[in-house]
């Protein structure tokens, strides 16, 4: 059976991602990507994470560079009347 998990370190200007399969017998294989931490690139990062079937993901960070992350990882987490909810308290900020 699969299990991804995906680690996240980041920096005020760039994430280092990896995720891996933990369930397998043999020896661990790594997807490694970076990422930018403007708002384009948490969106091309969700979208990785589902590509590779992540089901958990974990962090690492100094000072409060965390926050636009989770923020833009939950809201891809959401179910989608959560979602709904959240782009339209978006939109009404734009």
């Amino acid at each position: 059976m699969s299990y991804r998990i995906a680690g996240i370190d980041v920096h005020k200007k760039m994430l280092a991602v990896v995720v891996s399969n933990v369930e397998v017998e043999s020896e661990f294989q790594f997807a490694r990507r970076m990422f930018g931490a403007n708002p384009e690139q948490l969106r091309l990062l969700a979208a990785w994470l589902l590509e590779q079937e992540a089901e958990e993901v974990v962090m690492e960070s100094t000072a409060q560079y965390w926050k636009p992350v989770w923020g833009a990882l939950e809201r891809y987490n959401a179910t989608d009347e959560e979602r709904a909810v959240v782009e339209s308290r978006l939109k009404e900020n734009d």
